[in-house]
């Protein structure tokens, strides 16, 4: 029995599909000794905010996991740009929602998401915003729909810092505390953990289509 998941282990080694992602692994890791790695930290949390359909997280976890002293920073740049990027989608949906409306049903979220979202807001706009920026779940939707609902500018600013900070935070915090082991693992369990990575982004987008 052990020979065998010793194999079968092998086989995903040498898949060229795990060679590639190991070797983009690499690349991301190397971000952190890149003079544009803050510059598109910082690009990336802004616009995942309005329409980038990928969280920024995994960024945060290379560069923190490449230098765990310094993964704080990265978070709190993260939440600031990220809160920016907020109130620019805010601002489409407040002033440019019936120049641009379509092209986010058709490319960006569609009009379920976006119905379901204004009902939220209409039971609680503060707690929407803070679970939005806390959670998977797909923020843009909410920054822009908070601007076509005229939300509270405040209680939306303070909703998506403290739920981005939460999130973005708690990541600077782990890899401060335990980032050079836990690269060690990574490096060490690979295949394990892109293979079981890749079961729960399936797992998560079969919900999110679900439910959005």
């Amino acid at each position: 029995m052990l020979t065998k998941e010793k194999s079968l282990l092998e086989a995903v080694k040498d898949n060229a599909l795990m060679k590639w992602l190991k070797a983009l692994y690499h690349w991301v890791m190397s971000w952190e000794q890149h003079p544009w790695g803050l510059p598109v930290l910082c690009f990336l949390a802004a616009i995942e905010a309005i329409f980038f359909p990928l969280p920024v997280d995994p960024l945060i976890i290379s560069m923190g996991a490449a230098r765990p002293k310094r993964a704080p920073f990265y978070a709190f740049l993260a939440t600031s740009f990220s809160t920016l990027g907020a109130l620019g989608g805010y601002a489409l949906g407040f002033w440019l929602w019936g120049q641009v409306s379509s092209f986010f049903f058709q490319y960006v979220f569609s009009p379920e998401a976006f119905h379901l979202v204004m009902h939220k807001f209409s039971e609680n706009a503060f707690m929407a915003m803070l679970l939005a920026g806390l959670t998977p779940l797909p923020f843009k939707v909410f920054t822009v729909s908070a601007g076509v609902a005229s939300l509270p500018l405040g209680e939306f600013l303070v909703g998506t810092f403290v739920g981005r900070g939460l999130r973005f935070m708690a990541l600077g915090f782990v890899f401060y505390c335990w980032g050079q082991d836990i690269r060690e693992k990574l490096e060490k369990n690979f295949e394990i953990i892109t293979l079981l990575t890749g079961v729960l982004l399936v797992l998560f987008f079969v919900v999110y289509k679900f439910l959005f």
